[in-house]
């Protein structure tokens, strides 16, 4: 398969809640790599995200202790079954946004 991916992913260990999918209550994951455009996600879930389903995110960025709030679109999502969790691609909406440029320069300084 080849990688559609317009813009350098960066790797990144953040913890980070999200809001939608089959739930209605702030669930916690971690993002593991951010791009200009997007990032990926890892998500401990007994339900499933789905291509298409709209999130809401809450990033916790540590060294300015600063909480990043953006909004994405579920681009795809695999159920890893041995780590009991589901990895998936977000598409950023908001991805202009100051905040949005705070959680680049994060991922491209550490």
């Amino acid at each position: 398969m080849e990688d559609q991916r317009q813009y350098k992913r960066f790797p990144v260990q953040l913890s980070a809640r999200f809001l939608g999918g089959s739930d209605d209550k702030w669930t916690s994951c971690s993002v593991t790599n951010v791009s200009r455009e997007g990032m990926g996600i890892e998500i401990y879930l007994q339900g499933k995200i789905h291509p298409g389903e709209i999130l809401q995110f809450k990033i916790i960025i540590p060294a300015k202790e600063e909480l990043i709030k953006t909004t994405g679109t579920v681009t795809w999502s695999k159920d890893l079954k041995e780590k009991m969790s589901f990895i998936g691609g977000i598409k950023f909406f908001n991805n202009a946004s100051e905040e949005m440029w705070n959680l680049l320069e994060y991922a491209y300084t550490n």
